[in-house]
C-alpha cells in the first residue's frame, strides 16, 4: 500500500510522517519511508549520507520516469506545456519540471515494486505535484486545469490530506520562507498560502482523489474520511494515521469522524 501525505507547505507533512513511522514501529507493522524503500531497491539503504541518499533518490526517480515514460506521456505533455506557459525564470521551469518527473518515478518505483504486505509513506509524492504546478505569487490557478491534472496524474493507494489554519501556515512560512515567494512579504506570504490552500482544497474534491481520502484536521487532532471506508487500504491507513493521534493534549481520545 502506498500512502501519500499532502499539504501546503509548513503543514507538518514530514513530522506527521515521522510519528506515522514511529507509531507502526511500536506496533510491529512493516513500514518504509519512500525514500528508504526507493534506496533499498537499488541495495543502497546502508548510505548515511542524508545530501547523497537525496541526490540518488532524486537521480532513481528521474530515470523511472523516463522508463515509464510511455505510460504517463500525456500527463507529462500537460506538466511541460503548463509550465512553460508559466511568467517565471527558465531555470525555474526546468527545476520544477524536473521535480515532477523526479515524483513520477517515485511513484512508479513503488507501485511496481512493492509487495502486498509493505506499506509505503510518500511525503511530497505525486498528488503533491499540485503544489509545484498551481501555487504561485504571479500566476492564479485555473479549475479547468486543476481538473485535467486530477483526471491524469496516476494515484496512489490512500491519500492523507494535512490541514492546518492559514494563520499557522502564514506564521510558519514567513520564519522558513520559500523559494517561490521572492521577497517573503506578508502581502505575498498570504497570497501564496490560499493558493496552496485553495489548490488542496479543490483537488481533494475530486472523485478520484475523494474516495482515497483522509483528512487530518491539525488545530483539532481529528481524523475525518468522507464515508465509512469499505476499501480496506482506506481502513487499514485510518487505523495507522488514528494511533499517532490516540490521546490528544487534554488526555481524551481522539475520533475518527466520517463526512457523507
Amino acid at each position: 500500500m502506498q500512502i501519500e501525505l499532502i499539504g501546503c507547505t509548513s503543514a507538518g507533512k514530514s513530522t506527521l510522517s515521522k510519528s506515522i513511522l514511529q507509531a507502526c514501529q511500536a506496533q510491529k507493522i512493516e513500514v518504509l519511508l519512500g525514500d528508504d524503500f526507493v534506496l533499498r531497491q537499488a541495495r543502497l539503504h546502508w548510505i548515511e549520507s542524508r545530501p547523497l541518499r537525496k541526490s540518488l533518490v532524486n537521480l532513481a526517480g528521474l530515470l523511472a520516469s523516463l522508463i515509464t515514460w510511455r505510460k504517463n506521456r500525456e500527463f507529462y505533455r500537460f506538466a511541460a506545456r503548463h509550465l512553460f506557459r508559466l511568467p517565471i525564470g527558465r531555470l525555474e521551469k526546468f527545476q520544477l519540471l524536473r521535480n515532477v518527473l523526479k515524483k513520477i518515478g517515485i511513484y512508479e518505483i513503488i507501485r511496481r515494486r512493492r509487495s502486498d504486505q509493505q506499506v509505503i509513506l510518500v511525503d511530497e509524492g505525486i498528488l503533491q505535484v499540485a503544489h509545484n504546478l498551481f501555487v504561485h505569487v504571479s500566476v492564479e490557478a485555473k479549475t479547468e486545469e486543476l481538473a485535467t491534472f486530477a483526471g491524469l496524474i496516476p494515484l496512489p493507494d490512500v491519500v492523507v490530506y494535512l490541514k492546518q489554519p492559514e494563520e499557522l501556515l502564514v506564521d510558519r512560512t514567513l520564519k522558513r520562507g520559500h523559494q517561490r515567494i521572492p521577497d517573503r512579504s506578508y502581502a505575498q506570504v498570504v497570497s501564496f498560502i490560499k493558493q496552496a490552500v485553495a489548490t488542496f482544497d479543490n483537488l481533494v474534491r475530486y472523485p478520484a482523489v475523494e474516495n482515497k481520502l483522509l483528512i487530518i484536521n491539525g488545530e483539532q487532532d481529528v481524523v475525518m474520511a468522507k464515508n465509512e471506508p469499505d476499501d480496506p487500504m482506506v481502513g487499514m491507513a485510518l487505523s495507522i494515521v488514528q494511533s499517532v493521534f490516540s490521546v490528544d493534549p487534554s488526555g481524551q481520545l481522539s475520533r475518527a469522524i466520517y463526512v457523507e
